[in-house]
Order: C-alpha cells, then structure tokens, then sequence
C-alpha cells in the first residue's frame, strides 16, 4: 500500500510559489558544497570539514554550517534525537538540502527536524520512527519541501503526547511530496496555522490513530489555499482527508480514501473549496461530508461508493481495552452536504453507488437513492451517475476501473482543479470503444482518481502440425490468447494462401492446404473494447511426391575469387516453393570457411554438407527454398573462401522442403563411396549424391542411381545423381572415378 511514496515528482523540487526573502544574507561568491553526515565511520567528526574522508558524525553539525546551495548527504546510520534546526535558509533555485541514502534511520528523540523560520529547506528520503514529538516538525519561512521520506510511531497514544508524523505550521508555501506517514499516534500529515499555497501531493498516509479517542487523520488541513492532490489515505482512526475551520479555499482533487473511520474528505466549517475527482470507498460515514457553515463547494467528477453503509469500521486500535466502539452511524450518505452548505455548494459529474441500502446521497439532512429524485429536488446531479463504478478489484483495495465501469470517459474535464494526470501519474485517455459522455475540452476524462487506460488482449497461436505434405490439414489454436481490461469477443484467422476464418467466437480454425509452400498463419483476437493483437506462426508445406525438376545453371571459374553465381536462363523460371539445391567444388582454397549462398528474390541457402582434403579441395552442398521463386535472369550467387577454380551446378527439386540425412568422404582409390546415411524418415524422399573429382573426368554411378549431366572444369569433374527409393533405407553415393575424390549425399524430405 505505500505505491504513493514513490509516485512524486523529482524529491530535490522546492516549490516556490511564494517567495520570501531569505532571513540570512548568503555571499554571491559562496560556491555549493557537499557536507558528509556518516556516525558509521571511525573517522567522523562534528567539528571536522564534513567530507567523504572525514564527515560529520550528526546531522545537527551539517545543519550548523549548511548554506544555500549545499546538500547535506547522510550515509548509512542509525541517528537518535536529532532535532535537526538548519540555522541559516536556502534562497529560491538554491536550496538547502538534506537527503538520506536508504539505509539511513533516524529513531528516537524528540523529533527528527524541527525547521522553524527557514526559508528553501528541503528534506528528502529520510526513514524516521518513534520520536517523542513530531517526526518532522517545520514552522514558519517559506517555500520548504518535505520530500520522500517515511514517518511511524511519532508521539504517544496518551492524551497531551499524541503528535503528528509531519506538522506543518505557518508555511508560506512549499512541498510536502511522496511521504508514506503511518502509526503515529496524530495525523500522518497536519497542516495549521497560517500555513497557505503549500502542495500536499503523492502521499501515503494510514493507520494513524490517538487510540483513545477517535480523531487522527490522514491529512488534516487548517490552513488556507492549500492543494491536496493524489494522495492516499486509508485505515486512519478517524476521517481520511480533513479539510477543517481556517482552511477555506482548498482544493482537494484526485485523492483516495478508504475504510477511514470516520469520513473519505470531511470539509466542516470552511468557506470556499473544490473537491475534485476523488476515489472514496467504504468509510464509515459519508464519503464526502460538507457541513456546518461550509459555504461555496464544488464537488465534481467524484466517485464515492460503499460509504456509509452502518457497518463498524475501526481501522486502528482505539482503546486497546475495548470500551470504545466506533458508531458509523452518524450522517448517512455515500456524499452529504448538510447545514447551511447546500445553499451554495454545487454537485455535478459525481458516481455514487451503494451495494447495501444506505442512502446515496443526503443532501439539507434528506436521503436520496436515485438521481432523478435528487435532481428534482435541489437541481443538482444533472450530470451523475448512480451506478456500480466497477472496481478492478474492491475487497483487495484496488480501486482502479475495469472495462466497462460508467466512469470511464464520463467526466467534466473543465471542472475547477481537475488534474491532467490521474493520481498513478497516468495521463488522460479516450478509450475508442467508449462514447464521450464529459464535458470540457476533454470530453474525455474518467471520475474518481484513477484514468482507466485499456489494457488490450495478448494473442498466442500454436498451428499443428507445422511440417508436412499436400494435402496437409492443420489446426490454427488461439484460444490461450490473454485478455487485457475486456474479455475477448472474436478470433479471426488468415492463412497465408488467400483464405480466411472469421471472424468467429471460437478460438480454433481447421484449413487443409492443397499446395506447398512456405505460409504464415496470422490470427487476430479483438476484445470487448475493440482492442487487438496479433500473433503468427509458420507452416511449412511440402509436395506429396518429390520429383527432380530441372537443373537450374552452371557456372565456372579459373580466376581466383570469393563468389560466383549462377543465372537462371531466360527460357524457364524456378517455381516458387521449389527446393534448390547446390553443389559448388573449390579447388586451391581453405578446408574450412563459410560458404553461404542467396538468390536474387531475397531466399537464402544454407550449407547441408562440407567436405575437404589435405590438398586444397572442398566440396560443399547447399539448399533453400525458393519461397519467392526466381523468373528468367534470376541469380544464385553462392559465396565462399578464395578458391583458385569454381564449379557450381544448381538444381531445382519439388515435393521435399528440408534435410533429412546426409554423409561425406573423401578418397583416391578407383571406387568412391560417400559412406553411409542414416536411415530416411520416410519413403519417397529424394536423394541426392555428388561427386567431385581431381584429375580425371570419368566418372560412373552404381547401379539406381539417375546421373545428371557431369560439368566439367579442365581435369576437374562435378558429377550429380539422385535417385527417390519407395522405402526407407541407408542410402551412399557410389560409383568409380580413377582419380582423388570428394563425394556427399544427402536425403531431402
């Protein structure tokens, strides 16, 4: 629950809205510094120079000699009543700043800073717990910052020794910014006094409690024109937001405030102010109270829900005894506006909703449940909802909308107050699915303190099998696919032959390809909100039947080169899907080396099969798919090591898509073989066998072999055969050649 304290902006942000002259005349020439705080280190001294290798050992002694401009840096430590009283003022852009590495804990103490008639004073990221006084005490100056930090168990829960986690008093503008103030025995965060223009944003603030009375509060205001924005309050003894006498003209806006035991936002005898865009949920009397002499309110684009409902809330120990039991059953309303407040407050763009029979809204002491009723009235609400906000998840405290919530772009964006982010630091969106129902110049925004963003649906698609042969019947299976905010309405599927299913409810498709080739499967999910995602997959289609083509070309080569390629002639084209297979013999070049090959439609081949000798020979096989097939003039350009002399065949086979098995050797006796395979997958594969020769172009294949057209290249032969066995078997190239050799073969499914 304390997500807030890090929802701040920058912690080192001095806010100066009002300025004030500074009450200590600071040198122009006076350049920054940095004094080290470290009660750790065996070196620490207070009356050293405050350095890394000789810092201070307390905070005090910083604080003694810190000035505008300076940061005070406290390292790893525990510190025990600091009292830290800064004793001279930062000016505007140039605060003093004390800021704390995580480890650092200041416990005990009366209080950990008491900051009284300071100017530009920031405090940032300090831990603080079980001061006798105030956590952090500031009182007077201006434009002081109280940043990131977490205060506890400030006080006692005794009359006359409660305190506050963080007081501010008679501050003339300034920060209070993404603290987390809990367990003290007072207010998490009080402001009082004369204390005006000062920000109270990003807060956590929770179980805060006298215990022997009900009366602290999450953030208690007393103090004029004060804003209090995005904050969090929850499980307080007593009302979650306090706008109270002296604080007129206070805005109030994108803050949540649940299970207080007393009030969401209570305003009681204050003139002037906004409550603006607020989450209040299951608080033990009304949501959002304005009573008493409270005059001129604004209260828009609210959501208040569960408020009021006569259950017992004591969200915090009061009386550890048990003789005090909180009584929520005061005034009754999920927002009630009482006293002499209804004559000049008004009420527009709010959603209440109550889940028992409590009343939605109490407005001059009378209960309303419907809107209609309310409007008719006291004219106010033409614009509310009474309706279920729907939660993401209300019994965990997760007061974010879901899909489908009747706050969702619904909200007067021109209220007075109403913030352009939602209070996770998420801007306003229009959701497409969703009519713009608000008002202003966004007719967009959602009420409460949190901006639905929708969240699509992840699509996940599995297509089995994705190998096989014509006609090959697959199954497209997207029913895994994630929903995001909205369930998911519709699946439709392509793929990647020019036909389609959909779109459906089903998360399944059937489709039976009846040609080969290479497809992509793509299924699109579109949920409730009109949201999608995509997701592809592969499928590899093979003929049913191989069958030996054509050869493609021929290329050769007596200069020394890296590649070389082959073009296919203008009388025929290689059909897309067919498989090419190439065979490339070097002479003069390294044993080893990639030897990689492309056509010119952009299909790559890669290397099956390589073998080589002691003597500068290498014979290499290598295939691809043509996917994009290769018309008249087309090239397959085939790179390699530098060779001396280069022959390249290239041959087009259908029917098989991928490798199987293959072997390769290399000899010089009158009989060549290329050893053995292992046994093919299947029957009908097609087998291929090379043979490369070096000093003699005669060369025979055994018998079931179908020889190819040999090329030649002066004593050098490249010699190819295939044959397509009708079973399975282990399959080697044979045949005779007189001469040294290289010969390879391979089985292609």
């Amino acid at each position: 629950m304390s997500v807030m304290g890090r929802l701040a902006g920058p912690a080192s942000t001095v806010i100066s809205t009002v300025v004030a002259a500074s009450m200590l005349s600071v040198s122009a020439a006076h350049a920054a510094s940095l004094y080290v705080v470290d009660d750790t280190s065996a070196s620490c001294s207070d009356t050293g120079a405050g350095t890394s290798a000789q810092p201070f050992c307390t905070i005090a002694a910083a604080a003694a000699k810190a000035q505008a401009g300076d940061t005070v840096l406290v390292n790893a430590g525990t510190y025990t009543g600091t009292s830290v009283d800064p004793a001279n003022s930062g000016t505007v852009g140039s605060p003093i700043t004390f800021t704390a590495n995580p480890a650092v804990r200041i416990n005990g103490g009366t209080r950990a800073f008491s900051v009284v008639n300071r100017e530009n004073i920031a405090i940032i990221g300090f831990t603080v717990t079980g001061t006798s006084s105030y956590g952090i005490y500031v009182s007077g100056g201006s434009n002081n910052a109280v940043s990131n930090n977490a205060v506890s168990a400030a006080g006692q829960p005794k009359p006359g020794l409660a305190a506050a986690g963080i007081y501010i008093g008679n501050l003339g503008g300034g920060r209070v910014s993404g603290n987390i103030s809990h367990d003290n025995s007072a207010d998490g965060i009080r402001l009082t006094g004369s204390t005006n223009g000062v920000t109270v944003e990003g807060n956590t603030s929770y179980h805060n409690a006298n215990q022997y009375q009900r009366a602290a509060v999450g953030i208690d205001d007393l103090g004029p024109g004060n804003s209090i924005i995005k904050n969090l309050a929850y499980a307080n003894e007593d009302t979650g937001i306090n706008i109270y006498p002296g604080a007129n003209n206070t805005l109030v806006a994108g803050n949540v405030a649940y299970d207080n035991g007393d009030h969401g936002i209570d305003s009681h005898n204050v003139s002037g102010g906004r409550i603006i865009g607020n989450t209040v949920f299951h608080n033990c009397t009304d949501g959002i109270n304005v009573e008493g002499t409270s005059a001129n309110y604004d209260i828009e684009n609210n959501i208040a829900a569960d408020n009021a409902t006569g259950a017992i809330i004591n969200p915090t120990p009061i009386n550890p005894l048990g003789a005090y039991t909180n009584n929520c059953k005061r005034n009754v309303g999920n927002i009630g506006v009482y006293n002499s407040a209804p004559a000049t407050t008004r009420a527009n763009y709010n959603l209440v909703w109550q889940d028992g029979p409590a009343a939605e809204y109490a407005w001059a002491g009378v209960g309303y449940s419907t809107r209609a009723a309310l409007h008719a009235a006291t004219g106010q609400e033409a614009h509310g909802i009474f309706a279920n906000p729907r939660f993401a998840n209300a019994a965990a405290r997760n007061l974010q909308l879901r899909a489908g919530s009747p706050a969702i772009d619904s909200a007067n964006s021109g209220a007075s107050g109403e913030q352009a982010t939602d209070l996770l630091g998420r801007a306003r969106v229009d959701v497409p699915a969703v009519p713009d129902t608000g008002a202003g110049p966004r007719r967009y925004d959602d009420r409460g303190a949190y901006e639905f963003h929708p969240v699509g649906p992840t699509a996940h698609l599995t297509v089995i099998p994705g190998v096989g042969r014509t006609p090959l019947t697959v199954t497209a299976n997207a029913s895994t696919s994630a929903p995001g905010n909205a369930p998911i309405t519709r699946y439709t599927f392509s793929f990647g032959d020019r036909t389609t299913a959909g779109p459906r409810a089903a998360g399944k498709a059937v489709h039976t390809y009846t040609s080969a080739g290479a497809d992509t499967v793509k299924v699109t999910v579109t949920d409730n909100d009109g949201l999608t995602s995509t997701a592809t997959r592969r499928v590899t289609v093979g003929w049913g039947v191989a069958r030996y083509v054509a050869g493609i070309g021929t290329s050769r080569a007596t200069t020394r080169r890296i590649s070389a390629s082959v073009t296919v002639s203008r009388a025929r084209r290689v059909a897309a899907y067919h498989l090419i297979v190439v065979t490339v013999q070097l002479t003069g070049t390294a044993s080893a080396g990639a030897v990689t090959g492309k056509d010119s439609a952009g299909d790559r081949l890669s290397t099956v099969s390589s073998i080589a000798n002691r003597l500068g020979d290498r014979l290499v096989t290598l295939s691809g798919v043509a996917r994009h097939g290769l018309a008249g003039g087309g090239k397959i350009t085939i790179t390699f090591p530098r060779a001396s002399a280069i022959q390249i065949t290239a041959d087009e086979v259908a029917g098989v898509t991928g490798v199987d098995r293959w072997s390769a050797a290399a000899g010089g006796t009158a009989r060549f073989s290329s050893g053995p395979a292992g046994t093919t997958r299947r029957p009908g594969e097609f087998v291929f066998a090379v043979a490369a020769t070096f000093g003699g172009t005669a060369v025979r294949w055994s018998h079931g072999w179908k020889g190819l057209q040999t090329s030649t290249l002066g004593p050098n032969a490249l010699a190819r055969a295939y044959r397509i066995p009708a079973r399975t078997g282990s399959f080697a190239g044979t045949g005779t050649a007189n001469t040294r050799w290289l010969v390879e073969v391979v089985a292609f499914t």
